[in-house]
């Protein structure tokens, strides 16, 4: 079930304008399609259902192995990055308690450091996401 998701890092985003030259040669509105990766060729469609979904089978066909070791399953790689970004959150929350027992301030001190603990726990999961799940390149 997992090994579905994929990450998209933006590199095919669709561009689809009305086309004007295949529109009057027609004589019904046609739509160019284009995407932002410069690997697929401009082409021209009848609706823009049609041109989305040829859009979508480029986006499709660019799918690419995760660059995690492909012995160890999604699911495991997924609940691996959760317990390594809880053991994040854990250590700056229990940092937060030992140095705000020592000043005036400790609600505030241990509210910063739990913030700080989850920016850096999903800073994690951003770094590593490559490892987790398919990309598309």
């Amino acid at each position: 079930m997992l090994a579905r998701f994929a990450i998209d890092d933006g590199n095919h985003r669709p561009k689809i304008i009305p086309d004007d030259d295949a529109s009057v040669a027609a004589g019904a509105a046609r739509y160019a399609a284009e995407c932002s990766c410069g690997r697929w060729p401009r082409k021209v469609y009848d609706d823009r259902h049609q041109a989305l979904t040829g859009h979508l089978a480029h986006v499709t066909s660019r799918l690419g192995p995760s660059k995690g070791p492909g012995w160890l399953p999604v699911g495991l790689r997924l609940f691996l990055l959760a317990a390594a970004m809880m053991l994040v959150w854990s250590a700056s929350f229990a940092t937060g308690h030992v140095i705000g027992r020592s000043t005036s301030n400790s609600g505030l001190v241990l509210a910063a450091f739990h913030l700080v603990g989850v920016g850096l726990a999903f800073g994690l999961m951003v770094a590593v996401r490559r490892y987790i799940a398919p990309t598309r390149d």
